[in-house]
Formats: C-alpha cells, structure tokens, sequence
C-alpha cells in the first residue's frame, strides 16, 4: 500500500470513505502492510460500514481485482480498541509514530534494543 502508484490514491480513498460514513479521522498512518487509523465514529454501524468498505476498496486498488474474480489480499481481521484520553491516548500517538519509522526504515526493533526511543511530536498528523 505504500508503493508510489498505490499509495495517494489509498489516502485518498480512506479519507472519502470515511467521510461518507461520518468517521472523523483523528490519525492515520500507512504503514505498508496495514493502516493505523484512530477514529470517531457516530455509530458502531457507521464504523462496521466505514470498515467493510474501506477492506473492499483497498483491496480492489491494490490488486486490481474484479467484481467475480476474487483475490486474497487481508490475512486477518480489523483489530480495533477503544482509546481513552490522557495516557491511553498518548501511548497510541507513541506507537503511530513508531510504526511510520519503521515502515520507512528508520527505526527498527535492533535501535530500539540499543536504547533508541521515538519521542512523540507535538501535533503531528
């Protein structure tokens, strides 16, 4: 998801997608092989709708699949949790940051046995 012909039109798509079903997107990350998104939804239907969609529509762009022909391309389910303010919240921050080091090869689990930590960025998106 993060090769140059798929990746704008992934961003893009998730953003109208979600807008369609009134997610609000606080955070996103494309990490490659999966999206971190932390999101507010009005409803659980509304998310559960934002989520198939999205599968559906990432999947078709990036394999190019067919209506009829399918192909395999998520190997498991969405895992979502709910997130608290405060602590809960800066933690996710923390890993959202992490994981777009390491989709990009600049943090890897090596430099952070050595000691290497992110230090989390004021308003980042």
């Amino acid at each position: 998801m993060l090769h140059p012909k798929n990746r704008d039109h992934v961003d893009r798509r998730t953003r109208q997608i979600a807008a369609r079903h009134g997610v609000n997107i606080y955070r996103y990350s494309n990490v490659g092989n999966h999206l971190h998104l932390l999101v507010k939804t009005p409803t659980r239907t509304a998310f559960q709708r934002f989520l198939r969609e999205l599968a559906g529509v990432i999947a078709t762009l990036v394999t190019g699949a067919i209506k009829g022909s399918p192909k395999k391309f998520w190997d498991g389910l969405a895992y979502t949790r709910i997130v608290t303010w405060g602590r809960d919240l800066r933690n996710l921050e923390q890993y959202f940051i992490k994981n777009i080091f390491e989709a990009a090869g600049l943090f890897t689990r090596k430099a952070k046995a050595t000691g290497l930590r992110v230090i989390p960025l004021v308003g980042w998106s």
